[in-house]
């Protein structure tokens, strides 16, 4: 069809010119039988009409002589009133004719569905179509007019099935299944439902949807090097379609736009089974079929370290010894962090430090395959000889033979007293367990603060130090000579 403004050719089932928007006028095609009956029965009108009117015309002329004037003006009327009448007759005729057209054709139910819109009566236009759908299922043009309806009323669901109408039937063209689903997927990228594009044509599998496949849902991304057993390092490396992004998962769930982007070679350099699956999503948003392989790395991991020394509370001075496999490289870390070959590489054995601690061990065999992780936590502290009782007693006569306080009780140079208070038992990292004390002062009238000074005593040996604490708020000590 070509627009009858601008010339330019219109794709069937097109209400608009797509070079110039002219709207386009629907002009019935008459189906063969539909014109074959009107040329005949305007024949059989128009031979009837010719007939009688030589007849009418040899009768006048037989009674001419006979009849005067004023019969013969009587004559004449009485014919152009009988031909005006077969005329008048032969119009009816023809609007029948075309009115019955446009019933069997569809067209006038479209007609009454656009003035039921334009008055606002959208549901009305609705009924109209759904009847003329009824009638001429055949015609293209009310099942775009009725799914247009049903988008204006929001009812998606009934457009995308009205408009399923054409895709799953075989009675349409093959411009008009693709104008269809073209329509569908022109909704749904409106609602955002770009799963459904690629569900309807991965489903379909007309001329139509293979056609659009290719078009709007990438293809799945290809991942190599193949599925199978790597006794080295393997990298895996993913590729896909010009512009698609492509995500993936590791021993996880399918994939989608939440999981992890693909940037660079996946490395697999431990030993187990990788099971990795990956898509692409292209400038839609349309996700492609998810793409699958199982790797195994089996390199050979080197046996774990062998740590004499169980985890547990321990009261005197012990070494850790660590055991390493034939041919392997211990490395450890005591801050909590997994080791590595940049870690402390182990030598000889370890004193335990006092207090607790938290050593990880890990061995690298000589292709430099690690082994497991294995970890202990000590606790070292000596037995507690002195109570807390002696530890403030303790406290008391060391200030006294330091001059800073003047009698047991605690008095101090200008009136008032000290107070020592025992607070609880804090562990020093690598220095053991002591005893807190706080010292606070006492006025003549019973009011006490805090002094800000505290102390701490060994609880193994009772040595007194003053406590304090650093930038980064751990305990440092510093001994009372």
């Amino acid at each position: 069809m070509k627009c009858h403004k601008c010339g330019a050719y219109i794709p069937e089932g097109h209400m608009y010119c797509d070079e110039c928007g002219a709207e386009i006028k629907i002009v019935p095609d008459f189906e063969p039988e539909i014109e074959n009956e009107i040329d005949s029965t305007m024949s059989s009108i128009a031979g009837t009409f010719v007939k009688d009117e030589k007849n009418k015309k040899r009768e006048v002329q037989e009674k001419d002589e006979e009849e005067d004037d004023v019969y013969a003006f009587i004559r004449d009327k009485r014919k152009t009133v009988l031909g005006f009448a077969g005329v008048v007759a032969a119009v009816i005729m023809i609007v029948v004719i075309v009115f019955i057209f446009q019933d069997r054709n569809g067209n006038r139910y479209i007609n009454l569905a656009r003035e039921a819109r334009e008055s606002g009566n959208t549901y009305k236009a609705v009924a109209y179509l759904t009847e003329g759908n009824k009638k001429n299922p055949r015609n293209i043009n009310i099942i775009f007019e009725l799914s247009d309806c049903y988008l204006e009323l929001g009812a998606i669901d009934n457009a995308v099935a009205t408009l399923r109408i054409v895709t799953d039937s075989e009675i349409f063209t093959k411009d008009s299944v693709t104008l269809a689903y073209e329509s569908i997927i022109s909704i749904y990228k409106q609602s955002g439902e770009y799963d459904k594009i690629a569900q309807i044509l991965n489903e379909d599998q007309n001329e139509s949807a293979v056609a659009l496949r290719k078009k709007y849902i990438p293809k799945p991304p290809e991942m190599t090097p193949e599925a199978d057993t790597y006794e080295e390092f393997v990298s895996i490396e993913l590729s896909g379609g010009e512009g698609d992004v492509i995500y993936y998962t590791i021993n996880g769930g399918v994939p989608d736009k939440k999981c992890t982007v693909y940037r660079r070679a996946i490395d697999l350099s431990v030993d187990d089974e990788y099971n990795i699956k990956a898509v692409a999503v292209n400038e839609y948003g349309i996700s492609s079929e998810v793409v699958e392989n199982t790797y195994i790395v089996e390199k050979g991991a080197a046996p774990d370290p062998e740590v004499m020394e169980p985890s547990g509370d321990y009261t005197q001075n012990t070494m850790i010894v660590v055991v390493p496999g034939e041919g392997c490289t211990v490395y450890y870390t005591t801050d909590g962090s997994d080791p590595d070959m940049d870690s402390l590489e182990y030598t000889e054995p370890i004193p335990m430090p006092l207090g607790s601690s938290k050593f990880k061990f890990i061995a690298y065999n000589e292709k430099g395959n690690p082994s497991e992780i294995v970890e202990r936590e000590f606790h070292f502290a000596y037995p507690r000889k002195v109570s807390k009782e002696q530890a403030v007693k303790s406290l008391v006569n060391k200030l006294l033979q330091l001059d800073v306080l003047l009698d047991e009780k605690g008095s101090v140079r200008g009136g008032g007293r000290n107070e020592y208070i025992y607070q609880n038992i804090i562990e020093v990292p690598g220095a053991g367990e002591y005893y807190k004390i706080d010292e606070e002062f006492v006025r003549a009238d019973g009011t006490r603060s805090k002094t800000g000074r505290f102390f701490a005593i060994n609880t193994n040996d009772g040595s007194l130090n003053h406590l304090g604490y650093d930038t980064s708020g751990r305990y440092t000590l510093k001994l009372i000579k």
